[in-house]
């Protein structure tokens, strides 16, 4: 008899056991799942950032490149 009451204590808190590291485990790759995602997102948001400044670079370039040309022709009227 005693040693079925300590077969059972001791199936029992094996399979506890099992079930608390199977739950960490689970916890661990949600998380990591989660990290991911949020990487990813911030990763989107960079580039949408970049594109943008990009974007107002090229204007800025070209705005100052017309601007050089309206210079230049300005100059040729006088001359």
């Amino acid at each position: 008899m005693k040693q079925i009451k300590i077969t059972l204590i001791a199936i029992f808190l094996i399979l506890n056991f099992t079930a608390c590291s199977s739950k960490v485990q689970t916890d661990v790759i949600d998380s990591n799942k989660k990290d991911i995602s949020e990487l990813l997102s911030n990763l989107i948001k960079k580039e949408k950032q970049i594109n943008k400044l990009m974007q107002e670079l090229e204007d800025c370039k070209k705005a100052q490149k017309e601007g050089k040309d309206i210079s230049q022709k300005n100059l040729d009227k006088i001359n």
